[in-house]
């Protein structure tokens, strides 16, 4: 399998982080954008998306959302993304989603914010940052029960706090969410998370 990402992309990060924390290294071969051979400039050529993450799978399918790669990678690790079954697997579950809800919510906060003065939305920034604030509040609230192995919702949430720190640090969500910040911090001494930083 091949793996299609650029190095600051928090959707990339995801499958990033979990190939070195579920053991897919040996399975899966990581090419950045500005190191695909000339013929594969273009992610067009498997598809009409052209964005990373995309995962090319050995028979020849394109991936190219980041959930379904995590579903497919999850079942080429026999299923070592989440707990077995029951409240744990579920709240794993319940992690990721609100992971996913930040990181949208910060991504589409960051393009509105590139866009040329005239046609910004001050507005809709406002309201997006809003929500993400309130996703840093429901992590702080639901960190106490972040026990037990390393689960593909602990590695969302990193891959997204990631990328607050780098789009969006004025947001300053370590303020007030002491063990947010503590998990954090311990999460980033782990090499799937460690290795995966964005640069910035």
């Amino acid at each position: 399998m091949k793996l299609y990402y650029s190095g600051n992309s928090p959707y990339a990060r995801r499958p990033r982080q979990a190939i070195r924390q579920f053991g897919l290294m040996d399975k899966v071969e990581e090419l950045t954008r500005d190191s695909l051979d000339e013929a594969d400039q273009s992610l067009q050529q498997f598809g009409p998306g052209g964005k990373v993450p995309g995962l090319l799978t050995d028979s020849g399918a394109f991936l190219c959302e980041t959930l379904l790669i995590l579903n497919y990678l999850d079942e080429a690790s026999g299923g070592k993304f989440y707990p077995a079954a029951g409240p744990a697997r579920d709240f794993a579950m319940e992690v990721e989603g609100l992971a996913s809800l930040l990181m949208e919510s910060l991504f589409y906060r960051a393009r509105e914010n590139r866009r040329e003065a005239g046609e910004k939305s001050p507005g809709y920034i406002e309201s997006e940052g809003v929500r993400s604030t309130r996703c840093y509040d429901a992590l702080e609230g639901l960190v106490d029960k972040f026990d037990g192995p390393v689960n593909m919702g602990h590695l969302s949430v990193v891959a997204s706090l990631g990328y607050a720190d780098w789009r969006h640090p004025d947001d300053g969500w370590r303020d007030g969410r002491p063990k947010l910040t503590a998990w954090f911090d311990r999460m980033m001494q782990e090499p799937a998370s460690a290795e995966t930083k964005p640069i910035f």
